[in-house]
């Protein structure tokens, strides 16, 4: 998928080769197996989940087992605090991610694409330092600034030049899930919340909150992995994850415990929820 007027992209549709890298760096793991069913019981984060805490430099550490305490980094905003802006492999601040933000859609670049809630545009997922080698002699600060059109189901990299504040190259991937971003895992949660195969959670909500109803994202604390059957089995309801963005969360009362809800996938593309195994629910 390419956009009118913008410079002609390199496409590629594998992970071959330097594009392939980049967007590869950003993907998370197969082989997270979690047999899971909504019961309020401790929890190890695996360290490619993210979700809507994000308070800190680059990286996500492991939580230790049981009930997880500060959440750590989400893997989506991998940016340093404020600052001026640096040179070499220095951490980018988050002065340059929103610089590198802008620069990727200037002139309507991607207006064609469709964010997570369906809105025009694509919806951002993470910006990180290009990893490609440099011409000698060239010092220039380049990074890639990851989207995801669900208009298209495709993984769009724009490959961002600070130093002279151009786009050198675009490329695009089908079937390649980075870690979700904050607003992907509360359009996941909103929609978990709404579905009948959401009512584990909301049942242990109302016990843990003394009677209170769960209605909204706001009320939990999320982390989210994206759910791949590429990478990872589950039954054929759910064959389309992977081609579709697709996301298993990580769910929590604020200030009080977690929820395992790691047996649902949230199909963000079709809006819809499956089960990857059947849940066992019981007190």
């Amino acid at each position: 998928m390419t956009d009118q007027g913008e410079c002609r992209p390199v496409v590629q549709t594998s992970t071959k080769g330097t594009a392939g890298r980049g967007i590869r760096r950003a993907l998370i793991g197969g082989g997270i197996a979690v047999a899971a069913t909504a019961v309020m019981i401790g929890i190890t984060l695996p360290r490619s989940a993210s979700g809507d805490d994000h308070s800190g430099t680059d990286g996500v550490n492991a939580a230790a087992s049981g009930t997880p305490g500060t959440p750590t980094t989400a893997a989506t905003e991998n940016a340093a605090p404020q600052g001026e802006e640096k040179t070499g492999r220095g951490p980018l601040t988050k002065a340059e991610v929103d610089r590198a933000k802008s620069i990727a859609l200037q002139r309507n670049a991607l207006r064609s694409a469709e964010s997570v809630d369906g809105g025009r545009g694509p919806e951002y997922v993470d910006t990180d330092l290009a990893d490609s080698a440099q011409p000698q002699g060239d010092d220039a600060r380049r990074v890639e600034v990851l989207f995801y059109d669900y208009g298209h189901d495709q993984l769009v990299k724009k490959t961002v030049n600070l130093t002279t504040g151009e786009v050198e190259q675009t490329d695009t991937a089908s079937g390649m899930q980075p870690p979700p971003s904050a607003d992907e895992t509360d359009q996941a949660a909103q929609l978990l919340i709404a579905d009948p195969l959401g009512k584990g959670l909301r049942t242990d909500f109302k016990a843990a909150g003394k009677g209170t109803e769960l209605t909204k994202s706001s009320q939990l604390t999320l982390r989210g992995i994206a759910y791949n059957t590429a990478e990872q089995s589950g039954p054929a309801d759910l064959a389309k994850c992977g081609k579709h963005r697709c996301v298993r969360l990580f769910t929590q009362v604020k200030g009080g415990p977690w929820i395992d809800t790691t047996n649902l996938v949230v199909d963000l593309s079709d809006r819809t929820v499956g089960q990857i195994a059947p849940a066992q629910h019981s007190h």
